[in-house]
């Protein structure tokens, strides 16, 4: 099936579900920036590149493989429609529907949770509880030494030691990697780039590490993928990452635990009746140690 009948055929399959998404992008246009090229007028109401691409980026996966370029043309069309719905049911007192009202507060009874939630961990967040938890990670993952090294993968200990023989003779690594290992790196001189003892299976990794740079096995080594024959390339001891950089995902993890915290607190000091499924008192679940 040609791939523009593919993406069309997906848009006509998503039928008017475009329509049916309370998405931000086919309510309301985001703030304009400066470069931002309007791609439709409607009813004199711009329709923003910013928001096709918005668009684009809720769709399913599988609509997007199709491309941006392939599906803007449909996704413009049904922007246009969406934005003609919402015009046309405000002149038509679509605002003051009951369904409609009930949905605005469903929609801001969760905003209203949400951003009070975003405010008590933002009060609960202290730099100290993110410094600990730096302190924590570094610990848990102190610097550690790795290597980069290259090697040739043999079926046999003979063709092993023939290999070594071969380099000891002055070939080049990287050359008789690449004609004799039979492992996935051959076509690469046999890099492995750099990693970390724990990477490795046990043999290879001692191996590995018990040498200085340049230098390569004496003997080869065997492992449950057969024998190899290693060269180390460099070493280097990782260096931990900045509080910087590991901010964002600190702020995440801390985040979640002062969220489970304060929402604990919340239920503990309210009055909350809990029933079965027959309508039975249920027991409160105890409370966290």
């Amino acid at each position: 099936m040609p791939r523009h009948f593919s993406a069309r055929a997906a848009l006509v399959a998503a039928g008017l579900a475009l329509f049916a998404l309370p998405s931000a992008w086919a309510q309301t246009a985001a703030p304009k920036a400066a470069d931002d090229a309007v791609v439709a007028n409607v009813e004199g109401k711009p329709i923003y590149r910013s928001e096709v691409v918005r668009a684009f980026s809720s769709l399913p996966q599988q609509m997007q493989q199709a491309g941006f370029e392939t599906i803007y043309p449909q996704l413009v069309e049904r922007m246009i429609q969406q934005r003609l719905l919402v015009i046309n049911g405000r002149k038509n007192n679509m605002a003051d529907n009951d369904i409609v009202k009930r949905r605005l507060k469903r929609l801001e009874d969760a905003v209203i949770g949400e951003v009070y939630l975003n405010q008590l961990i933002e009060q609960n967040l202290t730099p100290g509880l993110l410094d600990t938890r730096y302190k924590e990670f570094l610990e848990q993952n102190p610097p550690a030494d790795e290597v980069r090294a290259r090697h040739i993968l043999l079926k046999t200990e003979v063709d092993a030691k023939n290999v070594i023989g071969h380099l000891e003779a002055g070939k080049k690594f990287e050359d008789a990697a690449k004609e004799f290992s039979t492992g996935p790196s051959a076509a690469n001189g046999g890099d492995l780039g750099f990693f970390k003892r724990g990477d490795m299976v046990k043999p290879f990794a001692e191996a590995a590490f018990a040498l200085k740079a340049g230098d390569v096995t004496p003997l080869p080594v065997k492992t449950r993928f057969g024998w190899h024959v290693i060269k180390v390339e460099d070493r280097r001891t990782t260096a931990a990452p900045s509080f910087e950089e590991m901010r964002p995902r600190i702020l995440r993890e801390v985040g979640r635990t002062v969220a489970v915290g304060v929402m604990q607190q919340l239920v503990e000091a309210a009055t909350v009746e809990r029933f079965t499924l027959d309508g039975n008192p249920m027991p409160a679940p105890p409370k966290a140690q």
